[in-house]
C-alpha cells in the first residue's frame, strides 16, 4: 500500500522507499517467463537496442559541476542528436533502435504503477527500462513482479485497452534506488513551488481587484 501522494515526508524516515509521485515518464517492458531469470539477474539484457532521448527538463542537482553557461548548450546539442536518431529510425534502412515513449506513471523506489497493453496475474515478472529526467539522462533497467492488473476502459487507446498495472522492484540496485528516491524529492519540491506560485498569483488578482 503506497501513502498518499505528495506527502511530505522526511528524507530521513524509515518510510523514503515508499515516497511516491506522479509523473510522465519514459517507459518501457518486457514480459519475462520465470524459468529464464533469477533475483540476481541484470534486467538490461533484456533491451538491446534502447536509444535514451535526452530529457525536455533537467534535474539541476545532478548538473552543478556542469556550469549554467554551458548547460544551455549540452542541452541543445543532444536533442538535435535525438533528432537525428530519430530521423534515422523513421527510414527503411534504419538501425533497429528503440525510443522509449512516454507514459504517466506513479512512482516510488519500491515499486511503480504503469499503463501497459496485455492483461497480468500477480506474480508475473516483467522487466522495465525506466528513464530518469537527469542530465544525462539516468536508464535504470529493474526486474519487477506484477502485484495487482486492473483493465481501463475508461481510457481512451488507438492501439486497443490498456491495463493499470501495478509492480513491485525485485532486484534494484542501491544506486538506482536512490536515484528514484532524489528524483521523486526533487519532483514533489517542484508541484510544490509550482502551487505556491499559482497560490500566489491568485491572491494577487484578488487584491489588485477588477
Amino acid at each position: 500500500m503506497y501513502p498518499p501522494a505528495n506527502t511530505p515526508i522526511n528524507p530521513d524516515g524509515e518510510q523514503r522507499e515508499n515516497v511516491r509521485v506522479k509523473d510522465r515518464l519514459q517507459v518501457t517492458y518486457r514480459f519475462i517467463e520465470s524459468d529464464v531469470i533469477n533475483p540476481t539477474d541484470n534486467a538490461e539484457r533484456f533491451f538491446p537496442l534502447i536509444w535514451t532521448k535526452y530529457p525536455a527538463s533537467v534535474i539541476l542537482e545532478e548538473t552543478e559541476e556542469t556550469g549554467p553557461k554551458i548547460l544551455p548548450h549540452i542541452i541543445d546539442l543532444n536533442r538535435k542528436i535525438d533528432l537525428l536518431v530519430e530521423l534515422l529510425v523513421q527510414r527503411d534502412s534504419a538501425p533497429p533502435l528503440e525510443i522509449v515513449q512516454y507514459q504517466d506513471v506513479c512512482i516510488s523506489a519500491s515499486g511503480m504503477k504503469l499503463n501497459i497493453r496485455e492483461p497480468s496475474n500477480p506474480g508475473q515478472k516483467i522487466a522495465l527500462c525506466i528513464i530518469l529526467p537527469f542530465a544525462p539522462p539516468a536508464r535504470l533497467f529493474v526486474l519487477t513482479e506484477v502485484t495487482r492488473s486492473t483493465r481501463r476502459d475508461n481510457v481512451p487507446y488507438a492501439e486497443g485497452t490498456l491495463y493499470e498495472t501495478g509492480v513491485r522492484f525485485i532486484n534494484i540496485h542501491e544506486e538506482d534506488s536512490e536515484r528514484i528516491i532524489r528524483y521523486i524529492f526533487k519532483r514533489q519540491r517542484d508541484l510544490l513551488k509550482e502551487i505556491r506560485r499559482l497560490t500566489n498569483e491568485e491572491h494577487t488578482d484578488y487584491n489588485n481587484g477588477p
